[in-house]
Formats: C-alpha cells, structure tokens, sequence
C-alpha cells in the first residue's frame, strides 16, 4: 500500500533446516572430553590407571581359568554334561538380556531425563532424534563394557576345548557385540514408557518391573533345580522347562545357536544367525529411537514434573530409620536418617550392592543342589570360607566405591553441619554407624543363609559370624575415617571422589584388610578340616577370630581416629 516492495515471509523451519550432523558433533564431544579425561589421568594418576590394567589382565586371566574349569566340568560325559552343553549359552545370553536391559533403562531415563545437558541441547537447534541417538549409544557403552570385557576370556576358553576353524573367532565377536543393541533398544523404551506413564517414581516402577521379572525367572529356575532324581523324569522334566526360552523368536536363542554353530564348525549356518542378529539389532535400533524421539519432549515436560508422594515416602524413610537406627541417640539419628535418605535416592548406589548381594544369596541359597558331596569331610568348611571370602571382597569393593564419598559429598552443607549443637567427632561418628548398619544388614543376611543351607556346627558358625562383624568394622571405620582425612569437597560426582588418590588408598587399605583378615580365617578352616573340631569353640578357633576381631577394630580406630582429628581442623 504504501509502494514499498513485498517482503516475503521467512521460510519455515523445517527439519531440513536443523544441522544435519548433530550426531557427529555431540560424538566428536564426547570423544574430546574422553582424551582429555585419560591424558589428565596419564599425568596426574599414572600409577592408578596402570594399576587399573594390571587388574583387568588379572581378571582376565582368572575368567579364562574359570570359565575353561567350566567347560572342562560341564563337557564331562554324564547325562546333565550332555544335555547342558548345548544350551549353556542360551542361558548365558538370556541372563545378560535381563541385566542389560536393567541397566540401559536406569542409564536411559538419566542420561535423557535427569541431566542437565537434556535441557541445554532442546534449547539448541539440536534435533531431538540425535540427542535420542547419542544417549542411546550412552547407555549401550556403560552398561555392557564390562560385559565385553567377559567375552575375551570366554573365547578364549572356547578355543581350547574345541577345535574351531579361523571363522570361530568373527562370528563369536561379531555375535557377542550385535546381541548388544537388542536389549539395549529394549531398555530405552522402558525409560520413556517409565517417563510418559510414571514419570513421578520412575525409580520405583523400573525396580519393580525388574524385580517382578527377577522372582518370575527366578521361580522357574526353582523348579528346574528341584527336579525329579532319576535320569528319564530328569531329562523330560528339563525338556520341558527348557522349551520357553529356547524360543526361535528370542533374540538370545540366535546368539546362542550361531555360537554353538560356529563352534561345531558350520560357518555358513552360524553366518545365517549373524546376520538375524544383525537386522534384528539395526530394527530394534531404529524403532526404539525414532519412538523415543518423537514423544521426546512431552516425556521429558512429564519428567520433571515433582514427586505428590514425596511427603509420604519421606514419612516412610523416617518411620524406616527410626526403627533401623533407633540404637543412636537422636541427634545422629537425623545424620543417619539423612544418608539413609541419599542412599535410596540414589539406584546407582543400592541397586549395584543389591545385584551382587542378591545373586550370592541365591548361590548360597542352592549350595547343597550344586554340591552334592557335601558329606565329605572338610568341604562344608571349604565353602563357607569361600563364601565367606566373596562377601568380604564385594563389601570391600562396596565401602570404597560408595562409603568413601560420604563425607566429600558434604562439602555445601558442611557450614550447616557446624551450626548442629555436635562436635564434627560425633558427625563423623554417626556416618559410621549408618554404613556399618548398612553393610552388617547385608553380610550377615547372606552369611546367615550360608551358615543355615550348609548346616554349620555352632562354634563354625559362630566363628564366621563374628568375622563377618569384624570385618564390616573394619571396613567402614577404613573407609569413613580415609572419607574424612582426605575429602574433595569441591566435587559432587561420587564415582570421581571414589576415583582419586583418597579413594584409591582407601581401596587399598580395605584389600589389605580383607586379605589379612582372610588369611587368618583361612588357617583357621585349615585347622578345623585337619582337626575335624568344629562342633564347638575351641580355644584355637577363639584365637584366630580375635585376632581378626582385634585386627579390624584397630583399624577401624586408627582410621577414624585420624580422620576425626583432620576433619575436626577443617575450615569452612
């Protein structure tokens, strides 16, 4: 109107618009940060990270020992060898179908909808199928690198029991890493569908979903190993058991008929199950990431939406840390409520110690299905002190991964702690109490079940008891009183304050203890096997478990000792 020439409207915005290599940048980012991270390790922490090698070539070497012991017993020619031979790997592989899927939704639902980073990159002209993308191949990494750590030795032991030709070696691996996906794009939608339906305990209906599985599996398990004796009801009833998971639907029966393909030698068959893996992987793949990406927005909006039952649960934990600590006085009582408090929160922290508790529960549980010469003399002994030895060993690895942190992680609050009308002693103090509440609710529930399923004499069960308390002392005063003399208040990730030079000694420290409190129960075991005196106490026996009661006290006090004179100094 005014003769001034049209302007014409901007484009839209479209996808086309959007940068097309959001995948490779967000990619190229973190494969920055990841050199960066292992050159400052380099120079900072070589010593650590040598050490960290060195552990994994030792773990290697004891599964490919382990797992070639295995297949040594398993091929033996009786009826359950035969039969278990061919099928040893579907269970292997529906196992880890569970435990990947497990953990690529708690992986999932934080990288997508609990990170800060989530919300920066839907402010950029990120398309939200790349941010998809990314922390799908996230989860896929952390949640199976240590499994891929397992299929070296286990090819390895293949390799020698059975005479394969050079085709075994790339389709083992090429199947190993294509099964990964599959429960992985499983686990992905879990966490949206968790986000859309539940997004206010999405924690809880994730364990519950798991745990529901878990008893399900473990039901059926049950009665698989309470069968009937003779060799044909034992067969039928196997059979039949059997026949579910050897579903030619399930993505696990592929893997593992491609595997037992491959190591009888037939390269094309066992290329055939290669290859359904493969398509099966990039469909799954492709369907969970463009379901997620085009309700990922409205998941995330529903996400951060706050907990209404937050007031009950928070009722729930009081009521809970009243009766758990209600030996404390009440001023440690809030301190222990508190951690309680954070250590629920926190499935990272309870849910791995659960898994590792939960399955040696089971083991223990079953011990007299596995061993069923347990009337020889001497071998109850032998197994409860290995029982023994893998309860210590995963509270030893519990105390510094987690135990450790708790005091670094008050470094914000620690101007408040100061206002409490307590000394910092009786702070440190009270954490203590909480971990070893903590960790003695865990021993002592397994060790009580080996103690019962292996019907111990009293003065053996005795004995193992009490070393159990001793070395929780022990471990918890090592871990807190190390917790305190060398904080990092300035870091809030507790898998960094675990991963530095405070942590590291601390893990030190602990195996040492562990190992020398072994060391003593073990020459006690030696002297009840030789002896055949295990029905009571003897004075030998009160001998060595004072003397590992003895030992972990004493560490324990000198640990908290001197960090309770450290901590006390602190300024803030």
């Amino acid at each position: 109107m005014n003769g001034a020439p049209d302007q014409a409207d901007p484009p839209p915005v479209t996808s086309a618009a959007l940068p097309v290599d959001g995948v490779r940048l967000l990619l190229a980012l973190r494969s920055r940060m990841l050199s960066n991270t292992l050159r400052q390790a380099l120079r900072e922490r070589p010593l650590r990270l040598l050490s960290t090698a060195a552990s994994i070539v030792v773990i290697w070497v004891g599964l490919y020992y382990l797992l070639e012991r295995t297949l040594r017993i398993v091929r033996q020619p009786v009826l359950e060898g035969i039969v278990a031979t061919p099928l040893i790997f579907t269970f292997f592989f529906l196992a880890l179908t569970a435990m990947l899927a497990f953990s690529s939704a708690i992986l999932a639902y934080g990288g997508l909808f609990r990170r800060l980073e989530s919300a920066f990159l839907m402010a950029t002209p990120m398309a939200a199928r790349d941010v998809v993308i990314v922390r799908y191949i996230e989860s896929l990494v952390l949640s199976s690198w240590s499994l891929l750590l397992l299929g070296l030795p286990l090819m390895m032991a293949l390799s020698r029991h059975f005479s394969e030709p050079w085709s075994f070696y790339p389709l083992f691996l090429g199947l190993f890493l294509l099964f990964i996906p599959v429960p992985g794009a499983l686990g992905l939608v879990l966490a949206w569908t968790v986000a859309m339906v539940a997004p206010k305990t999405p924690r809880r209906i994730i364990i519950l979903v798991a745990g529901l599985l878990l008893v399900l599996g473990g039901g059926w398990f049950y009665r698989i190993i309470y069968a009937p004796v003779s060799s044909s009801e034992w067969l039928q009833h196997f059979y039949d058991r059997i026949a579910l998971v050897q579903n030619a639907m399930l993505p696990h029966t592929w893997v593992s008929k491609g595997i037992n393909l491959a190591v009888q030698g037939q390269t094309a068959p066992a290329a055939f199950y290669l290859f359904v893996t493969a398509a099966n992987a990039l469909f799954a793949s492709f369907v969970a990431v463009g379901l997620v990406s085009g309700g990922f927005t409205r998941a995330f909006a529903r996400a951060q939406v706050s907990a209404r039952g937050s007031r009950r649960s928070g009722r729930l934990l009081g009521w809970l840390s009243d009766v758990v600590f209600a030996y404390l006085p009440w001023r440690q009582r809030i301190l222990a409520a508190k951690d309680l408090r954070s250590f629920l929160r926190d499935p990272l922290q309870w849910s791995q110690m659960a898994i590792l508790i939960g399955l040696l529960a089971l083991y223990v549980g079953n011990v007299q299905r596995w061993w069923v010469d347990l009337a020889q003399p001497g071998l109850h002994v032998l197994i409860a002190f290995l029982n023994q030895t893998a309860v210590c060993l995963i509270l030893a690895t519990f105390t510094s991964r987690f135990v450790f942190p708790i005091v670094s992680l008050e470094g914000q609050q620690l101007w408040l702690l100061g206002l409490l009308p307590l000394p910092r002693s009786r702070i440190i103090m009270a954490k203590f109490l909480f971990a070893l509440t903590i960790t003695l609710l865990a021993a002592l529930a397994v060790m009580g079940i080996s103690v019962y399923r292996l019907q111990l004499p009293t003065g053996l069960a005795v004995a193992h008891l009490g070393a159990s308390v001793a070395v929780c002392i022990g471990l918890c005063g090592v871990s807190i009183g190390m917790g305190a003399r060398m904080p990092i208040f300035t870091e809030r990730n507790p898998a960094r304050i675990a991963g530095g030079f405070g942590g590291t000694v601390s893990l030190l420290l602990s195996v040492a203890l562990v190992v020398a409190s072994l060391a003593g129960l073990g020459v006690m075991s030696l002297h009840i096997a030789r002896t055949g005196t295990d029905d009571t106490l003897t004075g030998a026996m009160l001998g060595w478990l004072l003397g590992v009661v003895a030992l972990n006290v004493a560490a324990a006090a000198a640990a908290l000792a001197v960090g309770m004179r450290h901590f006390g100094r602190l300024e803030y």
